[in-house]
């Protein structure tokens, strides 16, 4: 009789475990690569030329001084507008490949959110950014899905 009562215990916390564990992994957002964390952290301390200059790291595009000049001063523009940044948020990702993942953010500053997309490169152990874009409407950068279309 005890053993019979421990198998249904066993077998009743399996079924649970099955059943839940979905509804606990849908409730955690994607996970952030470390360095748009960095990035992020620099931004913060540090203004706009640090976090590119994070987010870059290790990028080919590192090199490409026209593009970090650019993406610097369309930083300093939305802070203009938009007051000081607050922090990043990671709201979706797509998966290209094995190696390769487009992250949908938001930039959130004092008086609006800007969005983004970093595409990031997974290779030795270290994510590194390939690309960004970021725009203050929301539908030139998320995915339908993330709008709720």
């Amino acid at each position: 009789m005890n053993q019979e009562i421990v198998m249904f215990a066993m077998r009743f916390r399996a079924v649970g475990l099955v059943l839940i564990l979905p509804l606990l992994l849908t409730g955690q957002g994607p996970v952030t690569p470390e360095v748009l964390s960095s990035g992020s952290a620099a931004y913060r301390s540090n203004g706009a030329r640090a976090a590119v200059s994070t987010w870059l790291s290790n990028s080919f595009l590192e090199r490409d001084s026209a593009l970090i000049s650019r993406s610097v001063a369309s930083l300093r523009e939305v802070e203009k507008s938009f007051g000081s940044f607050v922090d990043l948020e990671v709201v979706g990702t797509s998966r290209i490949g094995s190696r390769v993942t487009r992250n949908y953010a938001v930039l959130l500053y004092e008086r609006g959110p800007m969005f983004v997309y970093f595409d990031t490169y997974r290779v030795s152990g270290k994510t590194i950014v390939t690309g960004f874009l970021f725009d203050p409407r929301p539908d030139a950068i998320l995915p339908s899905r993330l709008l709720g279309g």
